[in-house]
């Protein structure tokens, strides 16, 4: 079960294979627990969504909007704020006796969160257009759901929208292969593969 909208984001921020170090639907903490107080991840559940910058409230309003029961979302919302070692230990203890999302709930909660990440993309990127830069609605849809992949996942700097609003795929390609945090990630997110397959 996938969304109609950021399917670039879903598919980077998980999967459904269970066992996999990257299923999404069970809590989990995207670090390496020996070494956690290098990783900077919050509790996360579903296809990215990260607890680090949530009060509890707002977790509870969340989950329990994507169809959670009230009382397991207050369990999962004790992951709220918590990010390195307090993260790591909170689904470690919890994972186990919190439940595991359905498919549909873990769409939905995707679903809420990516139109808040659009919102947000459309108002970083028309605060820091150049006089050049083409318009949001004018930007090519691939490049549009590439640049809101950038800022789900935090990548995305006042500096790069200027190469978006080129509305050109191959200086979007030079800026992912040539910023070492974005390339870092480029295997696993797939924006670079994308852009190339989508955009003609």
């Amino acid at each position: 079960m996938e969304p109609k909208e950021g399917l670039l984001t879903f598919r980077a921020e998980g999967n459904n294979i269970t066992g996999s170090g990257y299923y999404s639907r069970k809590l989990h903490w995207p670090g390496a627990v020996s070494k956690c107080n290098a990783y900077g991840s919050g509790v996360t559940l579903g296809r990215g969504y990260d607890m680090k910058h949530r009060s509890t409230g707002e977790i509870i309003a969340d989950l329990t909007l994507a169809g959670v029961s009230l009382n397991e979302a207050k369990k999962l919302a004790g992951g709220a704020h918590k990010s390195h070692c307090a993260a790591s230990d909170f689904v470690r203890n919890n994972k186990g006796s919190t439940i595991e999302l359905t498919e549909q709930q873990q769409l939905r909660l995707f679903e809420h969160v990516y139109a808040m990440y659009v919102k947000d993309s459309i108002r970083f990127y028309n605060k820091y257009k150049q006089q050049g830069s083409v318009s949001w609605s004018e930007l090519h849809k691939v490049l549009k759901e590439v640049l809101i992949d950038m800022r789900f996942q935090g990548a995305l700097r006042h500096e790069m929208i200027s190469v978006f609003g080129k509305n050109q795929k191959q200086d979007v390609i030079r800026l992912i292969n040539g910023n070492a945090f974005l390339a870092n990630y480029e295997s696993a997110r797939g924006r670079v593969r994308y852009i190339q397959e989508c955009m003609r």
